[in-house]
Formats: C-alpha cells, structure tokens, sequence
C-alpha cells in the first residue's frame, strides 16, 4: 500500500509538472555542442569528460532536453524550464555549479538569447551537498560550434 502511495504522489508531480511546462517554454532552437574537460552532473547522472551536445526532444514541448556524447552511447533526458540571464551571451553557454570537484550542470543559454533553460530537478547528491551547508561556485562552459 505504501509502495502505491509513492508511485501516485509521482505521478502527480509529473503531471503537474506537465501542466506547467506550456506557461514556461524554453528557448533553446538550435542544438549546442562544447567540449567538456571535466565530469559533470545532470540531474542524477555523471558524464565523463568529453564532446556533447545539448538539444531538445522532440514533441516534448520543449520542456525535456537531452545531452548526449559525441559517439551517441552516452546520454540523458532531463526536464527543464524557460530562464532569463542577466546578459545576452555572444557564445552559447552551460552553466555549472561547482561543490568542490563536483560540477553540476543548472542553466544552458543559447548565443544571442538572454531566454534559456534551467535544469528543473535538482540532483539528490546536489541537494544534499546544499544541505549540509555547501555553497557553488558557478562558472561557464561555451559553445565549441
């Protein structure tokens, strides 16, 4: 019984999230490629260092990008949100928190846009990081196309 409880509370964030996603569209068009010398988190997932891309799902409205390696064998889905920067970059950018040698990917603004995306889900190993007081350090990666 419990086990139902918690996979409908789920769902009902899900749906809810869903619900909302239309209002808050975001606006990466195109999709952006950067190399990445280090490991970096998304969502719940580490990536290794290397070449990525970063585009959005189709049908999703939006609202679910994927980042995937070069090679296509890496990959992951995370939901997003629409987000405004405080400048108009001139070269697309991730935007990463970094918690000692743990860097977590939060904002992607795409070149010539102050709208971008932020990551909607925060990590739980981001979130506990956060807990237990740590503050991030925030810093850019740019577009290599």
């Amino acid at each position: 019984m419990r086990r139902v409880a918690t996979v409908a509370a789920s769902l009902v964030v899900v749906m809810v999230l869903l619900a909302l996603a239309p209002k808050s569209q975001a606006q990466i068009m195109h999709p952006i490629t950067a190399d990445i010398h280090h490991s970096f988190i998304v969502h719940d997932t580490t990536l290794p260092p290397g070449r990525y891309t970063f585009r959005n799902v189709q049908l999703s409205n939006q609202t679910v990008m994927r980042v995937a390696s070069a090679d296509g064998r890496t990959y992951t889905d995370f939901l997003v949100r629409a987000s405004d920067d405080d400048h108009t970059p001139k070269h697309s950018e991730l935007v990463l928190s970094r918690y000692g040698n743990k860097e977590f990917l939060t904002h992607i603004y795409e070149r010539g846009n102050k709208t971008g995306v932020a990551v909607v889900d925060v990590s739980r190993e981001e979130a506990d990081l956060q807990q237990h007081g740590q503050h991030a350090a925030t810093h850019t990666e740019e577009q290599t196309q």
